[in-house]
């Protein structure tokens, strides 16, 4: 069984002693780590390189960020196609923009909503672990996804 650790809208400008823990608590079984974009900071970029990170830009990403990440990107992991991208727009509909993205895979993982959501969208699953830290009515949330006998599981996790 492969297990991948996904996060979305970190949000930190800095990666401080609690963040670190929580962050090596939360993935240390993991074999390849998904950011969804907006971690904000070159700190939080190198930290989240310890493990074989696999990142897209957000629209929050400081410029130092930009030269480094693509806006989206598809990766074969486990022998599944997985599309990354952060999104964009209002968060009511945004799996079905992030779907218009990408073609032949088979599954898109997305952040900047902030909310939390697995769903199917025909033979693709849409997976927005939510953000690290408390936002709007939701408390901090992040992902694992399993990738076992040609079968995806995916749960989301509250950071406490």
């Amino acid at each position: 069984m492969l297990r991948i650790g996904v996060l979305s809208d970190t949000h930190l400008g800095k990666m401080s002693r609690e963040s670190k823990q929580k962050i090596r608590d939360l993935f240390r079984d993991v074999t390849v780590l998904i950011h969804a974009g907006d971690m904000t900071s070159m700190e939080v970029y190198t930290y989240l390189n310890n493990w074989d990170c696999k990142a897209v830009l957000g629209n929050m990403d400081d410029a130092e960020l930009k030269p480094l990440l693509p806006d989206k990107r598809v990766e074969e992991i486990g022998g599944k196609k997985i599309g990354i991208i952060h999104g964009r727009g209002a968060p009511h509909g945004i799996e079905n923009v992030v779907y218009k993205e990408f073609q032949d895979v088979d599954m898109i993982i997305f952040g900047h909503s902030h909310i939390p959501l697995l769903t199917r969208k025909e033979n693709v699953i849409l997976f927005n672990p939510g953000a690290f830290k408390s936002s709007y009515s939701y408390p901090g949330s992040a992902g694992i996804i399993e990738i076992s006998d040609n079968e995806i599981h995916c749960q989301h996790i509250t950071i406490q």
